[in-house]
């Protein structure tokens, strides 16, 4: 019982940071809790730095008013990840721009399922009591900044519990001070060298540093990514990382990359579903840069919504292309993007592909689109969806015209 109230605190916890957004996720049974999920991309936090940058250079603003700025946006990101619920307004990011949802939220499963496979149980009453008064801080910098003090008492007298300084990282970063937080998880991951934990924690810290170095790839970030990487190859929260920062360069092949690794966490998950859109958007742009030509159907897509229908412009839109003869499979071929984006045209192809079957595999069809209240691929209760009819695409072109007017029962 004592595991699942820490996998649920963790859970809802969202350390520190973003991510991720991954999104929120799901992650099998344990990792179900939010594996893949997440609220925000870091790429959006990055490109709203450099339009503060460009402000700045502009003299839109001072060089008081872009610190400040610049600090709403560290805490901004900070809160976001904090808040993994599924109910969450979402932030209006471009359709290239939406990551993954989530850097941090997703490795919460595995802290707690890390925690209750090498720990077994919190004996330490103490160390529990401060975990939940973390968890109480979240959010609340008074609270924080009460916490630090205490956590930094205990780290003073010379306690040695990697998670003291684990917690002192996390109140660290509530408050905004991202180097104090660094050095915390990095003397926590001292304390657990040799850990399967010392590599979530090296993540940790590798986001601080992210943080801290305005979102930029430094030669001590990518030390401290090999350090956690030579733990655990896959560690969650650097795979999301890395997958923000080469989606932010276009380097949309290691960005796919680590997008496929982050959906084996979770194949099935409205959130893997979106990441896969995500990855036949970066195919089409890799497709469009090299100059291929198509080869099989293509199926264009024209949505829009239904005149008079005035929807919250960030709110996600999932479109899909389902064999119609076999009910309950994945897509054959997935885009995501958002209602800013609409009326648009769509093309999806073989390129576009997310499961293990592509639109040649299946020569009945049906095309839907879905814009989500929630951010998931799911329909549910108050979303609008939109449904064509069944089609053969025949191997060769075929135009789909998609109204979106229709409230989820």
């Amino acid at each position: 019982m004592l595991f699942w109230t820490l996998a649920a605190l963790l859970a809802v916890m969202a350390i520190a940071f973003f991510v991720i957004p991954f999104y929120r996720a799901n992650g099998g049974d344990e990792e179900a809790v939010g594996s893949v999920q997440r609220s925000e991309n870091l790429l959006l936090f990055a490109e709203r730095e450099s339009e503060l940058a460009e402000d700045l250079a502009a003299g839109e603003i001072d060089s008081e008013e872009h610190a400040t700025l610049l600090r709403e946006l560290q805490q901004s990101l900070l809160d976001d990840v904090q808040d993994t619920r599924p109910k969450r307004a979402p932030i209006a990011i471009s359709s290239r721009g939406w990551l993954v949802i989530g850097l941090i939220a997703v490795s919460l499963p595995a802290v707690s399922v890390t925690l209750y496979q090498r720990w077994g149980f919190i004996d330490d009453v103490q160390v529990m009591g401060l975990f939940q008064e973390s968890l109480a801080a979240q959010g609340d910098v008074a609270a924080a900044s009460a916490l630090v003090t205490e956590l930094g008492e205990l780290v003073k007298n010379g306690s040695e519990n990697p998670w003291v300084w684990y917690f002192l990282g996390e109140n660290f970063a509530t408050i905004g001070r991202f180097n104090e937080a660094e050095i915390s998880y990095r003397q926590a991951a001292e304390r657990l060298s040799g850990q399967p934990e010392e590599a979530l924690v090296l993540g940790r810290a590798a986001l601080a540093l992210y943080i801290k170095s305005e979102f930029r790839f430094t030669p001590e970030l990518n030390a401290l990514i090999e350090q956690a990487q030579a733990i655990n190859p896959n560690e969650i929260a650097v795979i999301q990382l890395l997958a923000a920062d080469a989606q932010n360069r276009g380097d949309y092949a290691a960005a796919i990359a680590n997008w496929r690794i982050l959906i084996q966490l979770d194949p099935n998950s409205p959130e893997a579903q979106a990441l896969r859109g995500e990855i036949a958007n970066a195919q089409r742009l890799l497709r469009e840069e090299s100059g291929e030509e198509i080869v099989g159907p293509e199926i264009e897509v024209r949505l829009a919504l239904a005149e008079g229908l005035s929807l919250d412009p960030n709110l996600r839109v999932f479109v899909a292309v389902r064999s119609a003869e076999r009910e309950g499979m994945p897509p054959l071929a997935a885009v995501g993007l958002s209602v800013a984006d609409l009326p648009t045209t769509i093309s999806l192809d073989n390129s576009s592909q997310v499961g293990p079957f592509n639109l040649s595999s299946a020569d009945l069809v049906r095309v839907s689109a879905l814009v989500s209240l929630n951010g998931t691929a799911n329909p549910s209760r108050g979303d609008y969806r939109v449904v064509s009819d069944d089609f053969a695409h025949n191997g060769q072109h075929a135009i789909v015209t998609l109204t979106i007017s229709d409230e989820v029962e």
